[in-house]
């Protein structure tokens, strides 16, 4: 409890200088001040925190200072705004207890979960649940391998490569985990309470984009909360079908229930907003700041100067949190004011005005390249209507957002009682995600199904507050449409929010174990390993046989690299399938000599043994007691050999 409330307060700091540039921007009197500059204080910090890395000189100093001059520029810029730059609502009564009652249910939502995220029994053995271990053991790894300052960083499932990654969102729990002393030197529990604070600036933002398209408080919250826990029939059906062939309830937890879509329909796999809190938060806040430019856009295409580079400066962060959303916003911002630019008669000067943002969007871009923070990606990309998006199209969008999807379709209306932009903001990211989702693939075919499924899940809600505020008079109707999205919805995010925390569940999953554990005996090793071995060393274990399960135990608990891996998180690179047979090849053989070569080709420095390599190689593992290899650590099953 110290540990994430010293951690909050290091995350307070990090976003302070973007919410006093927030508030003026909003007014002061617009609890969206707030939101808005966390959002945007958080972007620009880790921006910060990148310069002395780059520069070559990391250090406490470098890294407050960069902070600090960072904080200095935009004290100096909401010093120079007079009068409120975005064009919000104006405050309403209930605002404040609005946002409360989000936020409130928000940190439910990431609590569930959490609190069993990594927790020890008795005997020390830490568990982790699916689907947690592709996500947040690469996270751990990845926050580790940040904190080496290595510039680009490296693929720690391959350390002779360059990380293609965006890895821009983890530069703060890693700067912390690795400057600060402990208790905030724990990376998995920094990233626990960043992804956690993180969660209540996305939910916030979805907030603050409502609301500028529902006069109301009260409705606008309804419509949030409904999108964020009643997206999804998915768990609805199932339980109907359990009824039905006279089966438990309990079957439940042996199912991946948010993936129904795919599981029985073979269709797009659309992920409910919780997931996209719990398992990818780098993904979310990118999401928070192209809400930004959401939000601004929603002021119409005659917005002046400061408004369009607030615009532009959201979206080029969104670029560098994920280039692939940050894409998508500048798509959905575009077709925006061009939209109201064609409605208003003004498209010339919309479009002349509005290509101010295309110049911090390319400096994104530029320091997305400089970075290589998507290298290869572009190659894996695919057109057409394929693959899943092909299959059982409509049933299987309906069964993952219907129940906020249909009511939504309601808000697209000409309603004269509210505002006509923020609908056709909310149109257009509906529109681009759906086109997106069901055209476009990637060697990982759910990939861009849950990205465009997110973004496409932050624009329903406006649409249903739309609905709900216009049929408000006939209150019955009202409490109908939320009462039926609720019924039809809640029951996924109930199962799913259950799975997650449920670390008693130890029955197989399809191709995996539904609760991963990892013993006192390793992670004792993995300490050993952190503490006594370089930063930069290459620790190897043999990634074959612990398929999907452990597949990630040394770059995310010892925190190192390794020569080969089979990372189930990142592109399915041909290298990490070849490099990995090579690296088994070095645990089976029983030449010592053929190892030690095999080794020394891939520059590997240590060697992790277990039971597992001692129940799949027995005849190979017996060699690195020879002379090739020297035992440095060999405790309770566990043994580390270093390579002569």
């Amino acid at each position: 409890m110290i540990a994430a409330l010293l951690y909050s307060l290091v995350y307070a700091g990090a976003i302070a200088p973007g919410v006093i540039l927030g508030r003026r921007l909003a007014g002061g009197g617009q609890p969206a001040g707030w939101i808005i500059g966390g959002v945007l204080g958080y972007g620009t910090t880790q921006l910060s925190l990148w310069l002395p890395i780059f520069l070559h000189a990391p250090s406490p100093l470098t890294f407050v200072g960069a902070w600090g001059i960072q904080a200095a520029i935009l004290y100096w810029l909401a010093r120079r705004i007079e009068a409120p730059v975005l064009r919000l609502p104006p405050r309403a009564r209930h605002d404040g207890a609005a946002i409360a009652l989000t936020l409130a249910i928000a940190a439910v939502v990431m609590l569930v979960p959490y609190r069993n995220l990594g927790r020890a029994d008795e005997s020390g053995t830490r568990y982790y649940r699916a689907y947690f271990t592709a996500d947040f053991f690469w996270h751990t790894a990845l926050a580790a391998e940040l904190g080496r300052y290595t510039t680009p960083p490296r693929d720690p499932y391959m350390a002779s490569r360059e990380m293609n990654y965006y890895w821009t969102y983890f530069l703060l729990p890693a700067v912390v985990a690795h400057e600060a002393p402990a208790p905030l030197d724990d990376v998995q529990r920094d990233l626990k309470v960043n992804a956690s604070l993180s969660a209540l600036l996305v939910v916030g933002m979805l907030y603050v984009f409502v609301r500028t398209g529902v006069p109301s408080p009260a409705v606008a919250a309804t419509a949030v909360i409904a999108g964020l826990l009643a997206a999804s029939a998915e768990g609805s059906l199932v339980l109907l079908q359990l009824w039905r062939a006279g089966k438990s309830i309990a079957a439940v937890k042996d199912l991946n229930i948010d993936a129904i879509s795919n599981w029985q329909l073979g269709g797009l796999r659309i992920d409910g907003l919780p997931r996209g809190l719990w398992y990818n938060p780098q993904h979310s806040l990118a999401c928070a700041l192209g809400l930004v430019a959401a939000v601004t856009a929603t002021g119409g295409a005659r917005l002046a100067t400061p408004a369009v580079w607030l615009a532009g400066i959201a979206l080029g962060l969104s670029i560098c949190f994920n280039p692939f959303v940050g894409a998508l916003f500048c798509v959905i911002y575009g077709i925006s004011v061009v939209v109201d630019g064609a409605r208003t008669r003004s498209l010339t000067s919309t479009i002349g005005r509005h290509a101010l943002t295309l110049m911090p969007v390319a400096a994104a871009l530029a320091w997305c390249v400089i970075n290589k923070v998507a290298g290869g990606a572009a190659g894996a990309v695919l057109l057409g209507f394929r693959d899943y998006a092909a299959h059982n199209t409509v049933r299987a969008l309906l069964l993952s957002t219907g129940p906020v999807l249909l009511p939504a379709l309601g808000g697209l209306w000409r309603w004269r009682s509210l505002p006509a932009q923020p609908a056709i903001v909310a149109a257009a990211g509906t529109v681009v995600s759906l086109l997106v989702m069901h055209l476009v693939t990637i060697s990982e075919g759910s990939w861009v199904g849950f990205r465009t499924g997110q973004i496409l899940l932050l624009m329903l809600p406006l649409l249903l507050g739309r609905l709900l505020y216009a049929v408000a008079s006939r209150r019955g109707v009202a409490i109908a449409v939320t009462v039926l999205c609720l019924l039809a919805g809640l029951p996924t995010t109930v199962i799913d929010a259950y799975n997650a925390q449920d670390i008693g569940n130890r029955d197989p999953g399809p191709g995996f174990r539904w609760t991963i554990p990892v013993t006192a005996p390793q992670q004792a090793a993995f300490s050993w390993i952190r503490r006594n071995v370089p930063e930069d060393a290459v620790v190897q274990m043999e990634p074959v046989v612990r398929g999907r399960d452990h597949w990630s135990l040394v770059p995310s608990f010892a925190q190192r690299r390794m020569s080969a891996g089979l990372p189930i998180s990142l592109l399915p690179v041909p290298a990490y399938a070849e490099g990995s047979a090579e690296v088994q090849r070095l645990y089976a053989t029983v030449d010592a000599s053929e190892a030690h070569k095999l080794a020394l080709s891939r520059r590997i420095q240590y060697l992790y043994i277990d039971e597992d390599d001692r129940a799949a190689y027995p005849a190979g593992v017996a060699k690195f007691t020879n002379p090739y290899f020297e035992t440095v650590y060999d405790r309770r099953g566990i043994t580390i050999v270093r390579v002569r």
